[in-house]
């Protein structure tokens, strides 16, 4: 997952130019020293690394700058170009969206894996 969404953020950095640099704001609910937040930073330092710094990310923990309903819909209308939210959090939206959220359904990252691909 983390590499599609790598792949897909370095692919629309380029496909904006190589001429300058591209800047992103990227909001996440979650205070700088979660481990949400901390893979959130990786990933940001991996775009930057793979678009040879032509698209820098900026981001914006502990709901600083939208709270934690108001991402996606910040993503969805433009006022952001990329952000965090955890699905099970929409799952009015789509019941498929909470099934990751269920205690217990799996309890380590090989099952959470699994259950992803079979959300899918």
């Amino acid at each position: 997952m983390l590499k599609k969404c790598l792949t897909t953020a370095v692919l629309a950095g380029v496909a904006l130019g190589a001429a300058a640099q591209t800047k992103w704001d990227l909001p996440s609910a979650y205070p700088i020293s979660n481990f949400h937040t901390e893979n959130l930073m990786q990933f940001i330092a991996d775009v930057d690394k793979n678009s040879a710094g032509k698209l820098k990310i900026q981001a914006h923990p502990n709901a600083s700058l939208f709270k934690a309903p108001e991402i996606k819909r910040a993503v969805q209308s433009g006022q952001v170009q990329a952000g965090e939210v955890i699905l099970n959090n929409f799952e009015n939206e789509n019941p498929l969206f909470g099934l990751d959220g269920v205690p217990f359904l799996a309890t380590s990252y090989t099952d959470a894996f699994k259950l992803y691909r079979a959300q899918k």
